[in-house]
């Protein structure tokens, strides 16, 4: 698994995941990546902030929760959430026995994994933050 800090034409940044970097050359190519605020696939890789001297601190993890909180209210807005039944859809799709659309849904590591081998696109979603006044 490799993580690569992404940036779209209209400057927000994120981050991707990939099996590896040819992963991301193959996503990238077929023009499938994209900008999880605005939804544009002109993305491309920026250098990482680990490997940049910066003036500025990183962001908080304040920062970071609401980013993370945004990007899980674009995918409630934009994708159907299809549950449990993520992978069977997404095979159906990938075949053409379902139109293909947007979705979201639960899968496991392997599941992914094997979508992936499939030629099949997913992305693992990290978990919504939790409100600091609902933490134990």
């Amino acid at each position: 698994m490799i993580i690569y800090d992404l940036v779209c034409a209209q400057g927000h940044s994120f981050e991707g995941w990939f099996d590896g970097a040819d992963d991301y050359e193959k996503q990238h190519r077929k023009g499938i990546l994209t900008c999880p605020v605005c939804g544009l696939v002109e993305v491309h890789k920026v250098p990482s902030a680990s490997h940049l001297s910066l003036k500025h601190p990183a962001a908080t993890t304040d920062e970071q929760g609401r980013m993370l909180k945004r990007m899980h209210e674009y995918v409630e807005r934009n994708y159907e959430n299809v549950g449990a039944k993520f992978v069977e859809e997404a095979r159906k799709m990938h075949y053409g026995e379902r139109e293909q659309r947007n979705i979201c849904g639960a899968a496991t590591w392997s599941e992914f994994k094997e979508l992936r081998e499939e030629g099949i696109e997913a992305l693992p979603l990290p978990a919504r933050p939790v409100a600091k006044g609902k933490l134990n």
